[in-house]
């Protein structure tokens, strides 16, 4: 079985996913009223996510890029969430 190597436009996906993640973290950590909220903060990164495949997914589909597996996805969301709510933790 040959690895999988990942691609530029996905390591930079999983990069930007993982720095919102910590601007997150930043943002909320000393607002423990934004912690309250109906969404909470370690959910934030998912709309990042969101947002980044709708234009991942718009320039595979124009063979600009090279589409995202459910991996990166999955490494990117939690792995921001995660950070987010250690960063939180750390703060109390």
């Amino acid at each position: 079985m040959m690895p999988m190597s990942l691609s530029r436009g996905r390591l930079l996906y999983i990069a930007t996913v993982l720095l919102s993640g910590i601007v997150i973290g930043l943002v909320v950590a000393p607002r423990p009223h934004l912690q309250e909220l109906v969404v909470p903060p370690a959910a934030w990164p998912f709309a990042v996510s969101l947002v980044l495949d709708m234009i991942i997914g718009q320039m595979a589909a124009q063979g600009r890029a090279e589409p995202l597996t459910m991996g990166d996805r999955f490494i990117a969301v939690l792995g921001a969430g995660l950070i987010v709510t250690v960063m939180v933790a750390m703060a109390q």
